[in-house]
């Protein structure tokens, strides 16, 4: 048997870095695989629900659903993102030791935050946004954050021992339990109430389920000894900022829709229907422009645990080659998606909506830019996050906030309480986040040594913007015709890509090396 030597000094010799690198490009690329899969799952039952509530609910119904649901998602996603990144941020380091632990931390915040919200829901439902039906509505989803705090840890701790296929798992089941109750309890007479309801109720389910599946964890872990006092404190110096940073991503993701009907509800002459109607449109179309970001939220899962591991391990190389390679990653797809939803927003609209939420047509070419440069800046920020540097990721984050609020103020003031208000509102949010994507690309940059590169971005825009085009200047008739269109648009943004030298068959065949198991 030959013994070839690694060395440096050999032509052709392969590297312990690159071995290394190449494992780690494997586990992450299938990790992003699984997720991303139950997340186009998700997406798909998440999609179901709009498409049947528009009908059951109607604008008025609609918007007042979107309103409650937005304030709800707001506290929801805070608790569920930063609670997935601390407690696979605690099993990185602590192990299985450290679930039972963090499980009584996220216990008594979820309890916290439920009974916030249910105190709270008069100020904020008939006092700021000005609307008497929505405090018993909100009470009723101050159940589902309670749920939403523990049921997160749980899949933070699979997470952190990066079991995705059982994080995926957990998504798909509650995706279809979520869709199943949700539209069946608002085809009865609760309409909107019931909508709520089934969502809470679902939450619930999913928790016992996300219980049962740690219950071996959980028994081993009690019989450590270990000063639960030290690590509530060492949990919390990590957790607290990571609460921070997510309460102002989730600002910016969803609180122009509050903005837009604080505003506008205060309007003398306005009639309050009419506002709940533009929420509901404005709503509709969130539900499209959401989708770069929800998509790209598959790399941030494993961003989270792959840069804090090479960062505690202090290789600063192999951090900025991963992240160069995620930024460029997210890039590529997050054009393919933004060149359908620029090129045929209508089409895309009609698919799951009939008139009047059709009209949103102009809104989601803006929103969907918006949420566009968004995705790339958590994803960014998440790599800020995950070096440990949560008082610069919330900084960043909260930078952004700022300037989507004051977008969003200065387009509402001038703008009527119609169609135009929802095309201001936009406008408003795109602003902000392309000040904030310009900030955490300029951060990253200088910290890590890498972003997206000017050629990649370059090129994705180009590619995006042709297709699009292509999009807007070919009639697509009837859903048939929206779907072939989109494939369409899809290709030619690929070829385009290829044509300018974005992607080789090179890159081709090493993306299905890493893929292919050896």
């Amino acid at each position: 048997m030959i013994h070839r030597a690694v060395s440096s000094n050999n032509e052709g010799a392969v590297t312990d870095a690159e071995v290394k690198a190449e494992a780690t490009a494997r586990e992450s690329t299938r990790g992003v695989a699984v997720i991303a899969i139950a997340k186009g799952w998700f997406l798909l039952t998440g999609f179901a629900q709009p498409l049947v509530l528009t009908r059951l609910l109607l604008g008025e119904g609609y918007g007042l659903y979107g309103v409650v649901l937005n304030v709800i998602s707001i506290l929801n996603n805070v608790v569920v993102a930063g609670s997935i990144q601390a407690m696979s941020h605690a099993v990185t380091e602590g192990g299985v030791a450290a679930l039972r632990k963090g499980l009584l931390i996220h216990a008594a915040l979820g309890l916290s935050l439920a009974g916030a919200l249910v105190a709270g829901a008069d100020l904020l439902g008939a006092g700021v946004l000005h609307d008497a039906r929505l405090p018993p509505l909100l009470r009723l989803g101050a159940v589902i954050v309670a749920d939403y705090s523990v049921y997160a840890a749980l899949v933070g701790a699979l997470n952190g021992r990066r079991r995705f296929r059982a994080q995926a798992g957990l998504d798909i089941t509650f995706a279809t339990l979520r869709t199943g109750l949700v539209l069946g309890l608002a085809s009865t007479s609760l309409r909107v109430t019931g909508a709520i309801a089934g969502f809470a109720i679902a939450s619930f389910v999913i928790l016992l389920v996300a219980l049962a599946l740690h219950r071996n964890e959980l028994r081993a872990s009690a019989a450590v000894d270990a000063s639960t006092g030290a690590f509530a404190r060492s949990y919390a110096r990590f957790f607290a900022p990571v609460l921070v940073y997510q309460f102002a991503l989730n600002l910016v993701l969803q609180a122009d829709l509050l903005v837009m009907k604080a505003v506008l509800s205060r309007r003398e002459g306005v009639d309050e229907a009419a506002i709940n109607t533009l929420a509901g449109v404005y709503k509709a179309v969130q539900n499209f422009a959401f989708l770069p970001y929800q998509l790209l939220l598959a790399v941030t899962f494993v961003v989270f645990p792959v840069v804090s591991k090479s960062t505690l391990e202090g290789d600063r190389e192999a951090t900025a080659s991963f992240v160069r390679g995620a930024m460029r990653f997210s890039a590529l797809g997050l054009g393919a998606m933004l060149a359908v939803l620029g090129g045929m927003p209508r089409g895309v609209l009609r698919l799951a909506y009939r008139p009047p939420f059709d009209q949103g047509a102009p809104v989601l070419r803006w929103l969907s830019l918006a949420q566009g440069a968004f995705a790339l800046s958590v994803i960014g920020t998440t790599i800020v996050l995950a070096a440990g540097r949560t008082a610069a990721a919330t900084a960043l984050m909260a930078t952004m906030l700022v300037a989507v609020f004051v977008g969003n103020v200065v387009g509402l003031v001038a703008s009527p309480a119609d169609l135009t208000a929802l095309t201001h509102t936009a406008l408003g949010t795109l602003f902000g986040c392309l000040v904030g994507l310009g900030i955490v690309s300029a951060y990253v940059r200088r910290s890590f040594g890498g972003f997206l590169s000017v050629p990649t971005a370059a090129r994705v825009m180009t590619g995006a913007l042709g297709a699009g085009a292509l999009g807007a200047w070919v009639p697509w008739p009837g859903k048939i015709g929206t779907l072939l269109g989109a494939g369409v648009i899809a290709l030619v943004y690929v070829g385009l890509l290829v044509v300018m030298g974005e992607l080789s068959s090179g890159e081709l065949r090493r993306i299905r090396r890493v893929l292919v198991r050896r």
